[in-house]
């Protein structure tokens, strides 16, 4: 059973999820307790853990250390304000193996659980991008129902370059098959389907998808792609009839953070789809951000993702 840190304890929503997930026995959690309030349990549970921000001064010769090496000036008194932070105090715990993940963002900024999570988690061996991707299910009375969909990235970087978004659908895809056990197949989206329309914007998703292929000559992918070329089977016939994708793609990458932010909150709100996520990938170790819109539900959510991962 995988142990999760909550650092936003004083969240009712992440007091409400917390415990769901103990009746459930699904993981172990870890809250931090600060100067705010933390609702209590009645009854103590062997797989709640609560632990005292003030146990982080433990930590403050280490992540001093690690402050300095980016900046030589950074004072001790700064470093001693930052590690009473308890979402700093909670990527020092698993940095140090106290958990295996953290999930956070009910009150902080996406900015703020990734910058610190990239410098005191850092990144994955061999690589050198971090995004997110949403995975998407339909209701039962939905005519996708049977569907599960994954969009990437949707909060992470603005504008890709072509390595990045070859990094971002390789990530994706493996993170995809884990999380569902279905086999991930890839369109690259644009506003074009094989050359349909001529643009320089173009050729980054071309170049992704070519250094894709290579990468990973195994993974099925397709690219340059309209949505509905990727998504319909029919429509895919006439657009991109000897295509790898024949309309079945269930992984779509899109060219930028304007066009998959945009595409995920209309597929969510108007089509009617449960969206998790945006799940971070790329880290050394499992951290989760959430919308600070989220209900308890979601968070749930997303711990079944992290102990997936």
């Amino acid at each position: 059973m995988k142990t999760i840190i909550l650092p936003e304890s004083y969240d009712k929503r992440i007091i409400e999820a917390a415990g769901e997930i103990l009746k459930n026995k699904s993981a172990k959690i870890i809250l931090i307790r600060t100067e705010k309030n933390l609702e209590s349990y009645n009854e103590p549970d062997k797989n709640l853990t609560i632990i005292d921000i003030n146990f982080s001064v433990d930590f403050l010769k280490e992540y001093h250390s690690i402050k300095l090496k980016k900046n030589s000036s950074y004072s001790i008194s700064q470093s001693a304000k930052d590690i009473k932070d308890p979402l700093t105090f909670s990527c020092m715990l698993l940095r140090k193996k106290f958990a295996d993940g953290i999930i956070a963002g009910s009150v902080y900024s996406t900015s703020d659980v990734l910058r610190n999570a990239i410098s005191l988690i850092g990144l994955a061996k061999n690589n050198k991008t971090v995004s997110s991707f949403f995975l998407f299910t339909f209701p039962k009375d939905h005519v996708y129902k049977n569907k599960v969909l994954a969009y990437a990235d949707c909060g992470v970087i603005p504008n890709p370059t072509a390595e990045q978004l070859s990094d971002i659908a390789i990530q994706t895809s493996s993170n995809f098959q884990k999380l569902t056990g279905l086999k991930p197949r890839v369109a690259f989206l644009s506003f074009s389907t094989k050359g349909s329309s001529k643009d320089i914007t173009l050729e980054k998703i071309v170049s992704a998808y070519k250094l894709t292929k290579k990468r990973k000559p195994e993974l099925t992918c397709d690219g340059e792609l309209q949505f509905d070329a990727a998504f319909v089977p029919e429509i895919s016939k006439r657009k991109n009839p000897s295509g790898k994708i024949k309309g079945d793609a269930n992984v779509f990458i899109f060219p930028d953070l304007n066009s998959g932010n945009i595409a995920y909150k209309i597929t969510e709100r108007i089509g009617g789809a449960f969206a998790t996520g945006p799940i971070i990938q790329g880290l050394a170790k499992p951290v989760m951000d959430l919308s600070r819109g989220c209900s308890s539900n979601d968070i749930v959510n997303m711990f079944k993702v992290i102990t997936k991962l």
